[in-house]
């Protein structure tokens, strides 16, 4: 079934009190049990209502992460898709997040792609080579990562999926000076210590893939995507956990080397 015909089965005070609840865990980065079984949701519909109340409660949206789409198991239609926010964008040397249930700071290697221009709702499903049109040359980023709900609290796909699957937040990093590429070595250097070399893949094959998807979805939901809002489509190599306060070197390929560190929020 597309999700453009999912029915919501909560109601309007279900969906707002269970966003209220995660938005609030955001804000203070404490991760938690489960919700209610009242406010729980089960089913993805629900989910996403969570998600879109959130984005209305907490900050200005300033993007989206995304993949494409695919059916477990079960047979049952799974969606990578969390608003960005204003008030967790960084930029520059240091970026600060909240730490992991190990004190490590978790991050996912992506591109970052600017929209050129509105991309308002509608029925009619842009082409591929007009979502292309729309989008501008890609900045290196790094996805901040955090769950609202603690590891072991047994949280399933439709639980992160309200919480904005997995994102705390986005660091937006220089322009991308050649090419785009679907895979290369990706080369980090703490200090003085030996540079450690992962092969970053992107998990599509093509970093592009998931945007005709996403920008289609939100489109149908009536959701506006606005020029200057950056689109993220999957990591490069799964989460990176890294200490504090270490100056790291990263380069993505042949791309300029850049410094970062990053501290405690």
């Amino acid at each position: 079934m597309p999700v453009s015909q999912l029915t919501t089965t909560f109601s309007a005070d279900q969906i707002g009190a269970a966003a209220h609840q995660l938005r609030q865990r955001r804000q203070i980065g404490q991760p938690a049990g489960l919700l209610a079984d009242q406010y729980r949701p089960l089913l993805l519909a629900d989910a996403l209502a969570i998600q879109l109340q959130v984005a209305t409660q907490y900050s200005a949206v300033i993007g989206w992460k995304c993949g494409l789409p695919s059916v477990d198991a079960n047979g049952q239609l799974k969606i990578v898709l969390g608003p960005l926010y204003q008030n967790e964008l960084q930029q520059g040397a240091v970026c600060a997040l909240w730490p992991s249930s190990t004190s490590q700071a978790r991050v996912e290697p992506e591109y970052a792609y600017p929209l050129l221009k509105d991309l308002l709702p509608g029925d009619n499903e842009l082409s591929d080579a007009d979502v292309f049109a729309a989008i501008g040359t890609p900045h290196l980023a790094l996805e901040l990562i955090q769950s609202r709900y603690q590891p072991d609290a047994g949280a399933l796909y439709p639980d992160q999926l309200a919480d904005g699957l997995f994102n705390q937040g986005l660091w937006l990093g220089p322009v991308l000076n050649g090419p785009e590429q679907a895979s290369f070595a990706l080369m980090l250097k703490q200090s003085d210590q030996t540079s450690v070399t992962h092969a970053a893949r992107h998990p599509n094959d093509n970093p592009r893939a998931p945007l005709p998807w996403l920008v289609n979805f939100l489109r149908a939901q009536g959701v506006p995507l606005r020029a200057g809002q950056v689109l993220i489509t999957g990591s490069f190599a799964g989460v990176l956990e890294l200490p504090f306060g270490a100056d790291i070197r990263w380069q993505f390929g042949d791309e300029p080397a850049f410094q970062l560190s990053f501290c405690p929020r």
